[in-house]
């Protein structure tokens, strides 16, 4: 190649303003190969910061790979040491060595000790255990008592792929991925294309206007926007959302075909890079499984009534699981913004992500689990690598930190005082009101 040529942006990796190509490191990243290669050709600044609690080594191992500047490179946002963000990151990686040192983890693997704890880790093969013989007994016996409590399982184990699919549940990579697999895919819904929408997107512009995919993707049916068009439907929507939410999973089964075939998630909302090799072939595996064993297998051992009821209590229970539950820490009055309240650190990304999620009912961890680690939404978004088993330690450091900044630290006390501002949301949302402004950086 002619010194003269440069490599093409698409292909790189954009942090801070400067150009990395990463391709040799793909194989190796501790993380996989999953997560460089949906970001890969984006300004992934934010990724990167939140990705890696323990930032020393990456930013050093950076520097290898690095190609040339973006001149043309105009941050959204500050990254400084003594911002918000800077600050609070520097607070939980001492709370995390602390952690690991009082647990004999060697000052080298304490980078890893953000993981789930062995009692998160065993309760994940219980639960998977339990879900694994409530599928047989709707499936191959056609129990509809074992169909009932099935999206409640089936949610919980979510829970744990989402995780996985950060890198949060396991310290290996290959452990990640196949937990994510069997807890995400197996049930229908593809790991590959909801880390492609969900890590680049959603995580870094939560709840920003044309930039979110989990919000915008549910306009016309769903207003959920003060500047979004008012139709006369929407004076419906407090009820037909919930239906919406109940078809979730089958939607959700053949959107990932359309998105892998078109490379566009629901229409313009994301972009998807073709999964490589090894991906497309675990996704065509799944798929085919999916649908098998859920969606055609029922109806060839039972009766279509018998077999059609618990297809609809076992899908439809997880897509309520679903959409309900991510719903409660996003689509409220709070984190949408609706009073107009001032943003005082607009600059700052870690003040977006508390100026757009809420927390709810910490404590214990059974409800935590059956929540899929929701309720601590809010220091998820800051850390997405940090287990949630370990979340309920760092919350109070966030509150804190908030409350020093003038950040306010969104929190319902129970999963149904969340439950309650989602609904009322929905309604305030299904009348006309003046618009507020959008969440974010302003305009310049």
């Amino acid at each position: 190649m002619s010194l003269s040529l440069k490599p093409d942006a698409s292909l790189l990796w954009e942090i801070h303003g400067k150009y990395y190509d990463l391709e040799p490191f793909l194989t190796e990243h501790p993380g996989g190969r999953r997560f460089l290669e949906v970001v890969r050709g984006s300004d992934c600044t934010a990724v990167f910061e939140s990705t890696h609690v323990h930032d020393r080594l990456p930013k050093a191992m950076l520097k290898k790979f690095y190609v040339r500047d973006n001149v043309d490179y105009v941050p959204m946002w500050s990254w400084t040491e003594d911002g918000f963000y800077g600050t609070l990151k520097r607070r939980v990686q001492e709370h995390l060595l602390a952690e690991a040192a009082t647990q004999d983890v060697s000052r080298a693997d304490a980078r890893l000790a953000h993981h789930g704890t062995p009692g998160f880790i065993a309760r994940f093969f219980v639960i998977w255990t339990i879900w694994l013989g409530l599928t047989i007994g709707a499936i191959g016996y056609g129990a509809w008592w074992c169909a009932l409590p099935w999206g409640a399982f089936a949610f919980a184990l979510g829970g744990y792929g989402h995780e996985a699919m950060h890198a949060g549940v396991f310290k290996s990579a290959w452990a990640n991925r196949v937990a994510a697999l069997v807890t995400l895919d197996l049930p229908g819904l593809s790991s590959f294309v909801f880390t492609a929408m969900h890590v680049p997107l959603h995580h870094v512009y939560c709840n920003v206007k044309d930039l979110d995919p989990d919000i915008e993707v549910h306009f016309p049916l769903v207003r959920e926007r003060p500047e979004q068009p008012l139709y006369w439907f929407h004076r419906l929507q407090p009820v037909y959302a919930w239906i919406l939410y109940f078809i979730t999973l089958p939607v959700l089964w053949f959107n990932d075909l359309v998105t892998v075939c078109i490379g566009m998630w629901f229409g313009p909302y994301g972009r998807l890079r073709r999964p490589y090799p090894a991906e497309a072939v675990l996704f065509a595996v799944f798929k085919v499984l999916s649908f098998s064993i859920f969606y055609a297998l029922p109806f060839a051992l039972h009766p279509w009534p018998q077999a059609l009821g618990n297809f609809v209590l076992m899908m439809g229970g997880a897509g309520l699981a679903v959409q309900g539950t991510f719903a409660l820490s996003h689509q409220n009055a709070l984190a949408m913004n609706l009073d107009a309240r001032k943003l005082p650190h607009v600059e700052d990304w870690g003040a977006l992500q508390v100026e757009t999620t809420a927390d709810f009912q910490h404590g214990h961890w059974l409800p935590t689990t059956f929540l899929g680690g929701l309720g601590y939404q809010l220091e998820h978004h800051l850390f997405p690598t940090v287990s949630y088993s370990r979340l309920h330690a760092i919350a109070p450091i966030v509150e804190r930190t908030c409350a020093e900044f003038g950040l306010p630290y969104f929190y319902y006390p129970t999963a149904a005082h969340a439950l309650l501002a989602h609904m009322k949301f929905l309604v305030r949302m299904s009348r006309p009101e003046p618009a507020a402004p959008a969440l974010g950086r302003p305009a310049a």
